[in-house]
Formats: C-alpha cells, sequence, structure tokens
C-alpha cells in the first residue's frame, strides 16, 4: 500500500489555493432511520437516509487569507497527492462557518477555517 506525504497537500476555495497549509480535515457523514419490525431477529435494521459533509483547515496566517468571508459559499478542492494529472481530487460546495486566527508571543499568527459542505462531495482522478 502506498504511502502519501500530507505535506503535498493543497487546498483551494474558488480555485484559489489556501496559503501556508499546516492541516485540514473533510469529514463525511451519512444519516441513518432504524426500520426494525418484527421479523429482524431481535437485531436492529438501518437503511441510510441523507449523506453530508463539513471540514476545516488550518494554515499560518497570510494577507490574501483574509479573502475568505464567513457565510459565503465557494467551490472546494483538495488535492491530497498535490496538484497535477493522475491524482485524487476530492471537490464541492461549501459555506464557510468560521474563520479563527490566533496568536502568540513566540509564534506565527495563525488562521482555522471551518465549513460545511452543500449539496454532493465528489471523488474523482484527475486528467
Amino acid at each position: 500500500m502506498a504511502c502519501v506525504a500530507g505535506k503535498s497537500g493543497v487546498l483551494k476555495a474558488d480555485a484559489s489555493a489556501i496559503a501556508q497549509l499546516t492541516s485540514y480535515t473533510i469529514t463525511e457523514n451519512a444519516d441513518t432511520t432504524e426500520c426494525s419490525h418484527f421479523d429482524t431477529g431481535g437485531w436492529r435494521e438501518f437503511r441510510t437516509t441523507m449523506r453530508s459533509f463539513d471540514g476545516s483547515a488550518d494554515f499560518v496566517w497570510n494577507r490574501q487569507d483574509g479573502d475568505l468571508v464567513v457565510g459565503t459559499e465557494y467551490a472546494l478542492e483538495v488535492y491530497p497527492e498535490g496538484e497535477g494529472t493522475g491524482v485524487w481530487k476530492i471537490s464541492g460546495s461549501v459555506i464557510v462557518t468560521s474563520i479563527e486566527i490566533t496568536a502568540e508571543t513566540e509564534g506565527n499568527v495563525e488562521g482555522s477555517v471551518s465549513f460545511q459542505g452543500t449539496g454532493a462531495l465528489v471523488r474523482a482522478e484527475t486528467v
């Protein structure tokens, strides 16, 4: 099984890379409903209803990162292996739900952005 270095990842909002990215998370969720009945032999049964995704990204703050605006919808693109042909691309529309900027005396100014997916999350190999 191949190993992919996290440092190669690229995350873009509306085709602009989030500068100095340090980490990101994308979480896919599936809601379920119980459909157990007398004939399930005492075992609960469930069916998938709705799916969704959300996530967050952490970065070393740069003035260009101020272009992200809470409540705004963006086209998200994530390239876990870095950009190029024949690499994995994860994409979908997201709404920015929060932006946090933090700083310490002996550290960098850092930022964090959280987002909620709207619609489908697509995974495909680039061509």
